[in-house]
């Protein structure tokens, strides 16, 4: 502080001193602010009264809970329909937070838990397990953009990530899923024994890519470049790509062609497919079905290769008409280091897309190998987060909570 910083500081001083003994000593303007510094200082003096020490800490420990449902509560959520749901874990129990249950009634600052911001600490706990604990849980904490997190809460926690379905979203679900099943089945008693690679068990994605695709649509989509495993392959072109019934069950009927002494190709689970299809909203897109090998996961560089290519063909802002699809066991996509390679360079100038939805279907087995003999990872994903990208796992027989994470996805 220099000279004329002290004197100013005494003069304040001296003014407010006088102030004290008798207010009508100093000007009108001194005396208002006296009085509004004497009555900030004394709402101030009451605020820091009202919360002590104690209430503090468990403010504080609150707060730790709510990022950590955040952060790990997948590890609560219920995703796998072989085993029964978790139902606790040592690092989001009360007692990791120094709270206890007589705390539960107890209210506590939690922004946009409600209207208010303030609720008790049992809607605080029930509000994060519906969101992170039931048939969706989200890894979305290891992004480090707070815009990106903040996106994500608002569109999951106010509606408990649960999508708002109207009648009609409720029977087109229920349509696709009969044609997936009934697909499935008659392939199965009218080919028994034919190779087919069903995606039975795993039938919650042709409502999701239905929906995937409408919403893409509305987005002003018109191009999705789609790469995709063995398993659920023909139910796609079928009840996706709008590929006829005739031909696909031609291709069962026989794979010799007696007028080629090479026979007609490849088997059917690899071939590819082009599509013009117009969804149910009546928005028109151009599907491409990429051709693949047995090596499922080579098709995901062919994939990014052709949307990059038509988007530099389309230039500007045109780009985000096109969209990367990529649907992958989750062996394979955990296995094959071209899954990596191809992760690793998406955000590269020269290689990357815009953004690509990767759709992996958890078949539990890859192959001939259970989970725990196949990687050293919890989920097959987490290779994925390398970048800084949301993680959805979602229980696969729930297929409301499928939709509403597709929705998330696009």
């Amino acid at each position: 502080m220099d000279l004329s910083e002290t004197l100013n500081a005494d003069f304040i001083d001296a003014q407010y001193k006088q102030w004290k003994v008798d207010p009508n000593a100093v000007s009108p303007d001194w005396r208002f602010f006296f009085e509004g510094f004497e009555l900030a200082d004394g709402q101030y003096r009451e605020a820091v009264t009202v919360c002590d020490e104690d209430q503090a800490l468990q403010q504080s420990s609150v707060q730790a809970l709510i990022f950590r449902y955040r952060n790990i509560g997948h590890l609560l959520a219920c995703l796998d329909p072989l085993t029964s749901c978790p139902t606790d874990h040592p690092l989001l129990s009360l007692a990791a937070f120094n709270l206890t249950v007589k705390d539960l009634d107890t209210m506590f600052y939690a922004q946009s838990f409600s209207k208010s911001n303030r609720a008790s600490l049992r809607d605080i706990i029930n509000i994060l397990k519906q969101t992170y604990c039931r048939s969706i849980g989200v890894e979305f904490m290891h992004l480090q953009d707070p815009d990106e997190r903040r996106w994500l809460q608002d569109r999951m926690e106010p509606v408990r990530n649960r999508p708002d379905l109207n009648p009609e979203d409720k029977l087109r679900i229920l349509e696709k899923l009969y044609q997936s099943a009934l697909f499935e089945q008659f392939l199965h008693k009218t080919y028994l024994g034919q190779t087919r690679f069903s995606l039975e068990g795993a039938d919650a994605i042709i409502p999701m890519l239905d929906l995937l695709v409408s919403f893409a649509g509305r987005q002003g989509c018109r191009e999705i470049i789609l790469g995709m495993a063995h398993r659920g392959r023909l139910n796609v072109q079928t009840n996706i790509l709008n590929k006829s019934y005739e031909e696909i069950f031609s291709e069962f009927e026989s794979c010799h062609d007696p007028d080629n002494i090479f026979g007609s190709g490849d088997v059917k689970y690899h071939n590819g497919y082009l599509a013009d299809i117009k969804t149910y909203e009546g928005h028109s897109l151009r599907i491409f079905l990429v051709n693949n090998p047995s090596h499922l996961e080579s098709v995901n560089p062919v994939v990014q290769g052709f949307a990059r290519a038509r988007q530099d063909i389309l230039g500007g802002d045109k780009k985000s008409r096109v969209l990367p699809l990529l649907i992958h066991g989750d062996a394979a996509f955990a296995g094959q280091g071209v899954v990596t390679e191809t992760l690793n360079m998406s955000q590269i100038a020269g290689y990357k897309t815009g953004g690509t939805i990767h759709l992996i279907i958890n078949n539990q087995i890859g192959y001939t190998t259970l989970p725990e003999n196949a990687r050293s990872t919890r989920y097959a994903t987490d290779v994925a987060k390398m970048l800084m990208v949301p993680i959805f796992h979602v229980h696969g027989e729930d297929p409301e909570a499928a939709i509403h994470v597709v929705r998330l996805a696009a």
